[in-house]
């Protein structure tokens, strides 16, 4: 409710007390949709009125210490300024504060995606702010000029109190929804509606957040609902109540957001966290194999000499409990050697067996505190106290770690041409990764031709548009001097599109087959016009 017109008026009016006489230094901006004001004052030689045009959060406040960046900075109006300020004065019915200066007059609107600020010199030339269209900007001029400015709430409240009928009430632009409720749940009367815009005017100012929702609330005192749950404070200066509305409704938006970034993750890890507790449970409750492999082992040692090579598996006399046992044996192993897997797979049981118990306890210990975690957000948290459960959870760390994964590509990055994305390998397993992973179908694919080198791809963004064949040249010349050809005058590389290119579980790393493929002769080099874009 904090830009209610009157609301605004009331700030004007502190504006008036605070800036009549001072001298308006500068007008600039150093944030987007900000415009700072520096108008020093006696205590503060530093002060600035800042006024941010932002459509969704359109507001002023302000700052009795700001220094001017060095860098990054756009000066406005500097041709008419500096300028003393002569009076603060508010439209008449329309949310348009002014500043009347010795020449001239600078005003502030508020018009939701249209608020703007203008500078109207001394020659009635509007200068705006946010850049407008001309024709905006005349009838903008236009506009200013009919207008009535006041500096005093006693016209405007005559005026509302004046009307004889709720609906020449009902018809004024300025009277907001909020402020109608309130006239209805009393009495329906005009004399309600000047009673609540006095308060607006006048009164204390309810600045807080609603328990319940999270709402930030900014309204005069008897706005209130005894039924909400509220933590508030009270105001008499509107500049001082929207600093600290300002202030709180940018933590709770901060603390909401966070929050929610949390929950989210911990609701992702406790889903991950069940389902590796049920693996390491039922490997758990499975048992051990370990005594099953060692009895295996001693049996079939016991029997060595009588173990066939071509057999899969051999029935043994178990002495322990005068049973016969069928133990498998792999026909490709010696018998010595199946003895001495078996005894291998015992060591590995027991040593697996004890590591799952060990992280079925760290698992399940994560699992608990996550739900702890969680059940802590359902309960009012500070930033603070979020940022701590975020460095607890290691967020920041795993984010960054994704979004640096995630930005930067692991391959040799080239521009051919201004306009072409060439990719080329930098071992085995970049080339894998580069061929079988980032590249699509119908890119092209390139490599030397009967020598090791490098994978190279040429990024295909439209497919009904034919590449160049000095483009396939160019990264032919780049694949090969990443390859044993370097040296050569001319080489060869195969080029095709990805889409003829295969690789299966007998290649070793970096070999693929190649389906059909052209060839082409090139000189192994980096031509001049092939741009390397560092990552």
């Amino acid at each position: 409710m904090y830009k209610n017109y009157f609301y605004l008026l009331r700030a004007s009016q502190e504006l008036n007390s605070i800036l009549s006489g001072k001298k308006l230094y500068e007008c600039y901006t150093q944030e987007r949709d900000k415009l700072f004001l520096h108008i020093p004052l006696e205590e503060f030689s530093y002060f600035h009125f800042i006024i941010s045009t932002n459509p969704q959060e359109f507001h002023f406040y302000f700052k009795d210490e700001h220094r001017k960046a060095k860098k990054n900075t756009a000066d406005f109006f500097g041709d008419l300024l500096p300028q003393k300020i002569k009076q603060v004065k508010m439209a008449f019915g329309e949310r348009i504060i002014a500043f009347e200066l010795e020449s001239g007059t600078f005003y502030i609107l508020f018009r939701g995606s249209k608020s703007n600020c203008f500078l109207l010199d001394s020659e009635k030339v509007l200068h705006s702010f946010k850049k407008i269209a001309d024709d905006q900007l005349a009838k903008i001029s236009k506009e200013l000029s009919d207008l009535e400015f006041v500096n005093s709430t006693a016209l405007l409240l005559n005026s509302i109190a004046g009307l004889k009928s709720l609906q020449e009430l009902k018809a004024l632009p300025y009277l907001s929804k909020e402020i109608l409720r309130q006239v209805e749940a009393k009495d329906n009367s005009v004399e309600s509606a000047v009673q609540i815009i006095g308060e607006i005017i006048n009164g204390k100012i309810v600045v807080g957040i609603d328990v319940e929702t999270g709402d930030t609330v900014f309204r005069p005192i008897s706005f209130l609902d005894s039924k909400q749950n509220m933590e508030v404070e009270l105001f008499d200066n509107y500049f001082e109540a929207i600093t600290k509305y300002l202030h709180l409704k940018l933590t709770t938006v901060k603390t909401h957001n966070a929050k929610h970034e949390i929950e989210k993750f911990i609701e992702n890890e406790i889903e991950k966290s069940a389902s590796k507790l049920n693996n390491l449970k039922a490997r758990i409750e499975n048992g051990s194999k370990e005594e099953e492999y060692q009895r295996n082992g001693e049996l079939l040692l016991s029997v060595i000499g009588q173990i066939n090579k071509r057999d899969k598996e051999i029935i043994v006399e178990d002495w322990k409990t005068n049973q016969s046992a069928t133990i498998k044996i792999d026909p490709k192993l010696s018998p010595q050697q199946n003895v001495n897997s078996y005894f291998d797979k015992a060591r590995s049981e027991k040593i697996e067996f004890e590591k799952s118990a060990q992280l079925y306890k760290s698992a399940k210990a994560k699992f608990d505190r996550l739900l702890v975690l969680k059940d802590e957000l359902t309960t009012d948290t500070t930033v603070e106290q979020l940022q701590v459960i975020k460095k607890e959870l290691k967020m920041n760390t795993q984010q960054n770690s994704s979004e640096d994964k995630k930005d930067k590509l692991p391959f040799r990055h080239f521009l051919i041409d201004g306009k072409y994305h060439f990719y080329i390998g930098k071992d085995s397993k970049n080339n894998d990764m580069l061929t079988t992973k980032f590249a699509k179908q119908n890119d092209f694919w390139f490599h030397a031709r009967s020598v090791a080198g490098s994978h190279g791809v040429l990024r295909v963004e439209n497919t009904k548009e034919a590449i160049p064949k000095r483009v396939l040249e160019k990264a032919a010349s780049i694949t090969a001097f990443y390859s044993k050809s370097k040296t050569a005058k001319v080489a060869p590389v195969t080029y095709t599109l990805k889409k003829y290119v295969s690789k299966n579980a007998r290649h070793e790393p970096g070999q693929v087959s190649v389906m059909k493929e052209s060839v082409l002769l090139v000189r192994p080099e980096i031509p001049n016009d092939c741009e390397y874009i560092e990552e």
